[in-house]
């Protein structure tokens, strides 16, 4: 049971083109497998934390899981033109600063850690909440998630772009 949370996330790397896929062909059971990815976000760390197994390796799948599944839906749906363009540019425009962002910050500083800011949870719950609702809702509902992840999206971009810049500033000598 002690690698169960960090299989649960490498479960979201692997069912991503699947899901991509799913969706891309309107499969019937899309739906069911997007619903499962999206609670096994919420169950690994839940399961690591309660089975006392939090690993740096756990620290590192998560977020991936995250991010690659995210993005496949992201790409399938804009495919599918349920979301449009500058919403999927600036969803992956985030991503990738982010990433590009921790590998500088980590070159330059040798810090590792870059634990999640509460804007980045919040934005992904209201990225998974408007991905799961390109399943289901018409254009006018969908529309106003759709600019609920827009302003999430660029708010945690800001926040992470803001600490990883703290982060760079040299500290001073007491």
């Amino acid at each position: 049971m002690l690698w169960f949370p960090n299989a649960l996330s490498l479960s979201r790397v692997f069912l991503a083109p699947l899901i991509g896929w799913m969706i891309l062909t309107s499969h019937p059971w899309a739906w069911t497998l997007f619903f499962w990815v999206s609670w096994t976000d919420a169950l690994d760390g839940w399961l690591a934390r309660k089975l006392k197994v939090e690993s740096r390796l756990g620290a590192y799948l998560d977020p991936l899981g995250d991010k690659v599944w995210v993005l496949v839906a992201t790409l399938a749906w804009w495919h599918m033109g349920r979301i449009p363009h500058f919403l999927m540019a600036l969803i992956l425009g985030r991503d990738l600063i982010l990433v590009a962002g921790s590998a500088w910050v980590h070159r330059r500083t040798g810090i590792q850690d870059f634990p999640p800011l509460p804007s980045g949870k919040i934005s992904t719950i209201i990225q998974l909440t408007m991905l799961a609702a390109c399943f289901t809702l018409s254009d006018g509902p969908l529309h106003l998630l759709q600019g609920a992840t827009l302003l999430g999206t660029i708010l945690s971009g800001y926040d992470y772009v803001r600490r990883g810049l703290r982060l760079l500033q040299p500290t001073s000598p007491s």
